[in-house]
């Protein structure tokens, strides 16, 4: 009983995380709204900010420890400072430098993670991103392991075409398999609630 009362305590403050309190969000017809007025006010990504952003992943993915600190600030400058699809892509990658130390970063899983979820959520709705936060919360890498948020994440970053749609679809099977009915059912409710309210 305890156990599932924390389970319930856990699921509730991840919605509060990811998405604030209801009471304080913009009604779904005012989110796209306000989307669309962004959408028209902001250019697409410069070609100087996607220059420096491929440059920094390309730093990352050489696979030599050449000079992390200047791709992860450059990650990190774009992160503060380029369009919301720059932003998510920088911190995608800074949560994967974190993550895997990759070209000589430092690793930190609760720095990725944090840059995983800002990624994923409304900030950055990034499917890439969704899927790393639900194969952390799967491997309880930087956070608690938690089968329903991983399950909940996993399956929103299905619902846009990405690079690791087959990574994610086969992560969901797994999760299927770990996961009893109500739980399943419970991560289901989750994922209507979320796609719906908040990540539109």
């Amino acid at each position: 009983m305890l156990k599932q009362f924390k389970s319930a305590v856990s699921l509730v403050v991840l919605l509060v995380t990811v998405a604030g309190p209801v009471w304080a969000t913009t009604p779904v017809s005012g989110v796209v709204a306000q989307k669309e007025q962004k959408e028209q006010k902001e250019p697409s990504v410069s070609g100087k900010v996607q220059g420096q952003l491929s440059e920094a992943i390309q730093i990352l993915h050489s696979g030599q420890a050449t000079n992390p600190a200047k791709a992860i600030n450059a990650l990190q400058r774009i992160a503060r400072q380029g369009d919301q699809k720059a932003r998510a892509e920088a911190m995608l990658w800074l949560g994967r430098a974190y993550r895997d130390g990759l070209a000589g970063t430092a690793k930190d899983i609760g720095m990725a993670f944090d840059y995983f979820q800002q990624a994923a959520g409304r900030e950055g709705l990034n499917p890439e991103a969704q899927y790393e936060l639900g194969r952390a919360y799967l491997n309880g890498e930087g956070t608690d392991r938690n089968l329903i948020a991983a399950y909940m994440w996993t399956e929103l970053s299905l619902q846009a075409p990405s690079n690791i749609s087959a990574s994610a679809e086969a992560q969901k099977a797994r999760l299927e398999t770990l996961l009893n009915t109500v739980q399943l059912e419970k991560a289901r409710q989750l994922v209507d609630q979320l796609a719906t309210l908040y990540l539109q």
